[in-house]
């Protein structure tokens, strides 16, 4: 069976998009084994994940998304930018602001421009307990990890995930060294990322991802937008930055209103194909 696949990227979070309005006969896969084969960067196309827009029950578009072992994951904001973008090109999407129906709920988008999609994250949480984080004048955020005889100050996070964000005061860590000594120390669980920080400006920072288990991230929305909280929490930005990611850039707002985190950033499209599907391949990784 052919089937046409868009490939677009987000900072350097790359996903095969496949329309299901167009293709309705997409829905009669087996979507799981199909993303296993053509996410492949060996034996397929290559990317981080498939995504496929469908007819939504509630809203008029479905984004479902799924990872390169073919399980459906939880909605990936680079994932439903790409989506949004090629929805709103292609005039499945109407409005400059719109909901997509995901298995997470519905996401709300904002096209800003013919490339800069707007995606909402939050509330930003505690690791330590329920509910959502908010700026607390005179509250102190940070907690100390003793690695190698020195201590680092972290701040806990949970956007999307669970972060430590770092701001090292002097010298930058030394990310291939100080990653695999964190997870070494067993501190943290698997899938926590490490987020370090170097502030530019009150309104502009860069930044490095280290997720446990699986090494440095090129790119990672809920690492962004851990690392803006975490500096207005301790006092090192504004409520609106610019964030230099390794893939990119997003601009990152955390609301005082509604206290969500805002990131808005481009979508580009990479190239557009056509891929051989033949079920029951065994995918070799």
């Amino acid at each position: 069976m052919e089937i046409e696949f868009l490939k677009l990227q987000c900072c350097g979070g790359d996903f095969l998009l496949l329309d299901g309005i167009k293709n309705p006969a997409l829905a009669e896969l087996d979507l799981g084994e199909l993303a296993a084969q053509i996410t492949s960067r060996r034996f397929g196309v290559g990317a981080a994940g498939l995504v496929l827009l469908s007819a939504g029950q509630r809203l008029r578009l479905r984004l479902s998304c799924f990872d390169t072992l073919g399980a459906e994951m939880a909605t990936d904001p680079l994932a439903v930018r790409c989506a949004a973008r090629y929805a709103f090109d292609s005039g499945l999407l109407g409005e400059e602001n719109a909901s997509l129906e995901t298995a997470d709920g519905a996401v709300a988008v904002e096209v800003l421009d013919a490339h800069n999609v707007t995606v909402p994250s939050g509330p930003p949480g505690y690791w330590e307990a329920s509910g959502s984080l908010r700026e607390r004048p005179g509250e102190i955020f940070t907690r100390t990890l003793r690695i190698a005889e020195r201590e680092h100050n972290y701040t806990p996070v949970a956007v999307r995930g669970v972060q430590a964000v770092f701001f090292p005061a002097a010298a930058p860590l030394e990310l291939d060294s100080f990653g695999p000594a964190v997870e070494a120390a067993g501190v943290f669980a698997a899938g926590t990322q490490l987020v370090f920080v170097r502030t530019i400006s009150r309104e502009e920072a860069s930044m490095r991802t280290w997720q446990v288990g699986r090494g440095e991230l090129l790119a990672s929305e809920g690492a962004a937008c851990a690392a803006a909280v975490a500096a207005v929490l301790n006092g090192f930005g504004d409520r609106q930055t610019l964030i230099h990611l390794e893939g990119g850039n997003l601009f990152m707002e955390w609301s005082e209103a509604d206290n969500l985190v805002y990131a808005s950033g481009p979508a580009d499209y990479v190239f557009l194909g056509t891929y051989y599907y033949e079920e029951g391949e065994d995918d070799e990784e």
